[in-house]
């Protein structure tokens, strides 16, 4: 029956003319085809509808709205993504790739359906090369199990501000996230990458695009050419344009001795003034700057203890560590710690081994800089439950501006700026910065979360009139970005339509 009432249906007619039953039984045809192709591509086992699975995928950590998929699939092989796309591109279906465990700013949520391409167990370390410093890893791959790894061969991953312990390394390079070792060449680390289109061709970029990994003779570390440089095409675009199978990122000598120096100050200028000297001098490996809120989150372990801490911390304190390699590391620490005293005292500041107020923070960093976060509880969230952020790329110059701003967003909406992290990490030395602000908000209490998604907002309007860069544009984010300027969304479509003709890539994302 509901077979010869589905031949009945007429799809060219408006769909409140149809017959709410058969609607009904064409959605559910249409639902078990795609389900018996998929068990078909990937063996039953490795997919699911069921609606527990799905859920975890509708929504994330960001405030942007759901998005539900139709199916979630756990692919073994690169043959199995290049036919689901094959199959994706004849019946027009959304596939959304994800690595991470915790998705956040809605990058992956799916709005138009579709199938979720579950990477995250994709765990291998090809190939960790010495030589030439570089490292060749499967998206699930993660920073806890990199570190790991390379520390055994006398190496580490380049890697962001104590990361989540579920956050995929590959995607934390796809998607830009600023590194903590600021030098020039450190600002672009991926090098090649093996990328299956949205055809399902199979394509691969730079030194790594002549053969494949078991048969080319080059080191697979050029990341330019042969002809574009596709690697920043992918670089941002929120699995858009394909799905990356592994890439070669750039590993960093493990240091064999180091030293941090926190340096204080109320006022973001002075230490602004005190990073850029020290830049320009290539003084330190890791170096960034924290307020107190940002700060007591991170070493306080629980909301109550947090805000102890922050009662007694300093406005702002920025945080470099110096490093030895193998070669006279006691000589290279030396001298740099001279620049750096000698640099301080010009800019009337006093760089120390530990924070009186906080002591335990000298063997927390020592420990922790470039290692994810490992507790449960991620650090951001630890206060009230969620954290919604607002980032962006500046000039460090400009970062008391915006630091203003941000407190002027928070009072109109009458959100308690004190509670409000900023964490400012310059890039290439200082020629620019990333700027960040983490607003704590209870997920489960509805007029904040709306408080907070207006603060968002507005706050978000207001940095970029203020001339805020949101290269990684999440959400509306992607309109600011984009959709004010002509040019440029008409090429980034263009380009979309040539890679991705059918649009089954992430649909919805980049504003595009």
């Amino acid at each position: 029956m509901a077979q010869q009432s589905l031949a009945k249906v007429d799809y060219q007619k408006p769909l409140e003319d149809i017959p709410f039953k058969d609607v009904t039984a064409a959605k559910e045809r249409y639902h078990a085809d795609v389900r018996d192709k998929l068990c078909e591509l990937f063996n039953a086992e490795n997919v699911t509808d069921d609606p527990d699975v799905l859920a975890k995928y509708a929504c994330d950590t960001s405030l942007d709205r759901f998005g539900r998929p139709a199916f979630v699939v756990f692919p073994h092989t690169v043959e199995q993504i290049s036919a689901l796309l094959r199959y994706a591109n004849e019946i027009k279906l959304p596939v959304v790739p994800v690595s991470s465990g915790t998705h956040n700013y809605g990058a992956a949520l799916p709005r138009m359906g579709g199938v979720i391409v579950e990477l995250s167990d994709w765990k291998d370390i090809h190939k960790i090369d010495h030589r030439n410093r570089a490292v060749r890893i499967a998206p699930g791959v993660t920073y806890g199990q990199l570190q790991k790894a390379l520390r055994e061969k006398g190496l580490r991953a380049l890697c962001p501000l104590l990361p989540r312990k579920d956050q995929s390394v590959l995607t934390a390079h796809l998607e830009a996230h600023p590194m903590l070792i600021p030098e020039f060449n450190y600002s672009e680390p991926l090098y090649t990458a093996e990328i299956v289109m949205p055809s399902g061709e199979l394509f691969r970029t730079g030194s790594a695009a002549v053969a494949p990994p078991e048969q080319t003779q080059s080191d697979m570390v050029g990341p330019w050419g042969p002809g574009l440089d596709w690697n920043r095409l992918y670089t941002r675009s929120q699995g858009t344009l394909g799905i990356i199978t592994w890439a070669n990122i750039m590993a960093e000598p493990l240091p064999s001795k180091q030293k941090l120096f926190f340096t204080c100050s109320n006022r973001i200028n002075d230490l602004v003034h005190f990073t850029g000297r020290i830049q320009k001098k290539w003084i330190g490996y890791e170096c960034f700057i924290l307020n107190r809120a940002n700060l007591a989150s991170i070493l306080g372990g629980s909301p109550a203890e947090a805000d102890r801490v922050q009662a007694k911390l300093p406005g702002f304190v920025h945080i470099v560590r110096l490093g030895g390699l193998k070669r006279f590391p006691d000589e290279r620490i030396a001298y740099q710690e001279a620049d750096l005293m000698e640099t301080s005292q010009e800019c009337g500041l006093h760089p120390r081994k530990t924070i009186p107020e906080a002591p335990r923070a000298a063997d927390f960093f020592e420990k922790n800089l470039g290692q994810c976060w490992d507790a449960d509880v991620y650090w951001k969230d630890m206060r009230k439950g969620a954290c919604a952020e607002i980032f962006f790329i500046t000039t460090m110059n400009r970062a008391d501006d915006f630091i203003q701003t941000m407190q002027q967003q928070a009072a109109d909406a009458g959100y308690n700026y004190q509670d409000i992290g900023i964490y400012l990490q310059p890039i290439e030395n200082g020629r620019a910065a990333h700027l960040e602000f983490s607003i704590p908000y209870c997920p489960d209490d509805l007029r904040e979360r709306t408080r907070v998604r207006q603060l968002h907002c507005s706050a978000s309007e207001a940095m970029h009139a203020l001339g805020a860069l949101f290269t990684r544009a999440y959400g509306a984010w992607a309109q600011m970005a984009h959709g004010r300027n002509t040019a440029q969304y008409t090429t980034a479509k263009t380009i979309k339509d040539i890679i991705d003709r059918n649009n089954i890539m992430n649909p919805g994302k980049l504003g595009l």
